[in-house]
């Protein structure tokens, strides 16, 4: 499995929390940060689940083990995690684990701990600031612009380009295009020569003369 240093393992216990509000923590911050955290039971595979654990722990950038309940899976996967290469961190709610402690071969290690699932998130979040900038969020006008200078810098290379074949560079689907393209023929940055869909876009003044 090829290294991916945005993804993240988190290991829990399935049966402590709702599994929709617990990873909704998660969620959010995925798209503050743009990172993947990789659960367990998310992928199907044909490895022995063992085997498939170490492989996510071994492709992340970091782990993340919550021993909240002191579940003996997620105690067995921070033993992997510790002899990993890797980092990792340990999460735990004092309130789900019994005599509100851990144990005490591992009390001396730092440890994020939370109440709530807002304040999960906070401390998490704390946790993605060290390691990652959060990821700015473009306006709709500012991608679209984006788009734009792209369309002009593929035409330079590319001139002669069809709707169709611009569309497939951007990925987008042909109506989103027309309205990443036609602006800029409107605006004078690229013409076209041709009619319907057959028409062929050119930055403006490299077009072919009309026949």
């Amino acid at each position: 499995m090829a290294t991916d240093q945005r993804s993240i393992f988190v290991a829990y216990a399935y049966t402590l929390y709702d599994r929709r509000d617990y990873r909704k923590v998660f969620t959010s911050l995925e798209k503050a940060f743009g990172v993947k955290f990789i659960f367990a039971d998310e992928k199907i595979t044909n490895m022995h689940i063992m085997q498939k654990i170490i492989s996510y722990i071994q492709a992340a950038d970091f782990s993340i083990y919550d021993i909240s309940g002191w579940n003996p899976n997620v105690t067995l996967e921070l033993g992997i995690g510790m002899m990993s290469q890797k980092d990792w961190y340990i999460l735990v709610n004092p309130d789900k684990t019994p005599n509100q402690e851990v144990p005490s071969d591992i009390k001396g290690i730092d440890r994020i701990q939370y109440t709530s699932f807002s304040d999960l998130e906070d401390r998490l979040a704390a946790l993605l600031s060290q390691r990652y900038s959060k990821v700015e969020r473009q306006s709709l006008d500012q991608y679209i612009e984006s788009l734009q200078a792209t369309v002009v810098e593929l035409l330079a290379g590319n001139p002669g380009l069809t709707m169709a074949d611009i569309s497939k560079f951007l990925q987008l689907n042909l109506q989103l295009t027309q309205a990443v393209v036609l602006p800029l023929a409107a605006a004078g940055k690229i013409e076209s020569r041709g009619i319907k869909r057959w028409t062929k876009y050119y930055i403006q003044g490299q077009a072919p003369d009309p026949a």
